[in-house]
Formats: C-alpha cells, structure tokens, sequence
C-alpha cells in the first residue's frame, strides 16, 4: 500500500501511538476488523471545512499588489472551489462526464485521557483505543490513497502554508507562469494563468479545509486520516479505479454517506481505555473477553478518576 500526506504537515512516524475515542458500537466494528469513516462534508463541526478556503483569500490579499489581478484571481479560485464543492451537481448538469469521488475521514487524537474528547465522542462512558500508528495504517488493506497529518490551528502557520504552496506552484515552474518570479510579479499575470492557477488551489485547498480548522479547537489535539474514494466504474485522475461502495446511515433523520475500511491486522491496537463514567462492574471483564476470542493482544485499562456525574 502507498502511504501519503499531505504537503508541509506534520505526519507521526514508525512507533508513535494515537488515540481513537468512541461508543461501545464503535469499539465492537473496530476491534471486529472494520473502521466506518464518514464523508467530509458530513462530519459534525459544519464551519470548519472553510478554514483554508478562507485563510487563501487574506493571503492572496495580503501579497497581491495589483487590485484588479488581485480580484480576479480570487473570484476564480473561489468560483473553482464552489464548483468543486458542489460536484454532485454535475451530475445532473452531464451525466456521462460526471465523476464521483469522496473524501472520507477518521479523527484521531494524539492524547489520552482528554475529559473534552470523553465528552465529545462517548458522553464519558465510551472507550478509548490506543493505536500504534505505523501498523494502524499498513492494515489499511487496498487503500491506495491516503492521506494523514496533524490538524494545524494557528492561523499564522496556516497562512505560511498556502503562502509556501503558491509559491512553489508558480515561482517554479517557469514554463507555466513565465515571469512570474516574486509577489511582485502578479501584476504581469495573464487571464490563462489566472484560470491555470485557480484550478490548480481549487484541488489543493479543499484537502487543507480538512487539515486546518480554528484556534478554538486546539484543544482536540486532533490527527487525522484521509481517505480519497472512487465511487464510479471508471478510471479516475486524483485516486484508484477500483470502485468502493458508498454507504449510508441515519443520524438524526439526516442520511450520513460512509465507506467501510478494513483492517488487515489488529495488530496495531495497544491498549483499550474504559470511559470515567463507565462504571460497571463488567465493562472491563467484558472487553477483556472479546479480546481474548478474537485473540487480540491489547492491555485493558480502567480510567483513573471516574466521574460521578
């Protein structure tokens, strides 16, 4: 299997361990072999997905002199990115030419025994899996595009990033944007250029609307891994040709859109933390059971401080 990340992220490396938080179902089809990952836009904080999109805008802003290069760059780039947003839309629009691809995305955090993650995934009475993150993403069997890094909070660095991109996409590749060598230089940018570059972010950025996400957040200490799915019989440009299922399930009478991973080997699960406010008596002996059918090594550990409320 190919393993990639996205570019200028922070990726872990071969004997780091991250964490994954989850309800009792969720543990039971993990531990089964088989991860269920929801689909970008339908992951549960809606305003994150324009963090990136945005920070473009003010970098595009803040290094364009020329007014008039300046808006017309950014009226394309954010009309390609609608586009690519809204690519469902094609379909209706032509059929034949339509390809339907997915994002899909696992969260992680590289902490353990964080009461907000408790909060945010099991109401304090799920469990925790403690993954070793090398093994975890070689059981990704016949994953062939995969993406992970971890999810940049501070604005600053977001700006860099995209500053960073734009730069090393036009200032070098002389033969695309000839002249073009500085920030500087934009006022010389000609209208096939403009489309060339918008098309070229409107590809990029969406990937870093995953990966960048608000200050206030910071403290989910978040990793995350990004599958990109094929959904048509047909060959696609951006990941494999092999079609993968798209699924779908009920959450508050809205049809979630997931696919189903599995997992090669469960020998990446190190150990499985019980939730502070799971306190019966055989929730550990219950885990240690399924453990021991499925013949899984992992440690079993209670949390240290259980909750009375």
């Amino acid at each position: 299997m190919e393993k990639t990340r996205t570019y200028f992220l922070n990726a872990l490396k071969k004997g780091d361990t991250l964490f994954h938080y989850t309800s009792a179902e969720g543990l039971l089809g993990i531990l089964g072999g088989e991860f269920w990952i929801t689909e970008s836009q339908f992951l549960n904080d809606v305003t994150e997905f324009h963090v990136a999109t945005d920070v473009l805008m003010e970098v595009l802003e803040r290094n364009i002199k020329d007014v008039n290069k300046k808006e017309t760059l950014k009226r394309a780039t954010n009309g390609q990115i609608k586009r690519f947003n809204d690519s469902d839309e094609s379909f209706y629009e032509n059929p034949e030419s339509y390809e339907h691809l997915g994002y899909y995305v696992i969260s992680f955090c590289l902490d353990k025994d964080i009461i907000l993650m408790w909060s945010e995934y099991s109401d304090f009475c799920g469990y925790c899996i403690e993954f070793d993150f090398d093994k975890l993403i070689d059981s990704f069997s016949g994953s062939i595009t995969i993406k992970h890094g971890k999810v940049i909070y501070n604005h600053e660095e977001q700006a860099a990033i995209l500053e960073k991109i734009i730069e090393d996409i036009v200032f070098k590749s002389n033969e695309l944007y000839n002249d073009i060598n500085s920030w500087d230089d934009f006022d010389k940018i000609n209208i096939n250029q403009v489309r060339r570059l918008s098309i070229t972010l409107a590809l990029v950025i969406p990937i870093y609307n995953m990966f960048f996400k608000k200050e206030c957040f910071s403290g989910e200490n978040e990793y995350r891994v990004i599958f990109v799915c094929n959904h048509d019989e047909k060959s696609s440009m951006y990941c494999s040709n092999t079609r993968e299922t798209q699924y779908f399930r009920i959450k508050d009478n809205v049809l979630i859109p997931f696919v189903k991973k599995k997992l090669s080997s469960l020998d990446s699960v190190n150990s499985i933390l019980i939730g502070p406010k799971n306190n019966s008596d055989i929730a550990e002996k219950g885990v240690k059971h399924f453990l021991r059918y499925h013949k899984i090594k992992a440690k079993v550990e209670k949390f240290e401080m259980p909750l009375r409320y």
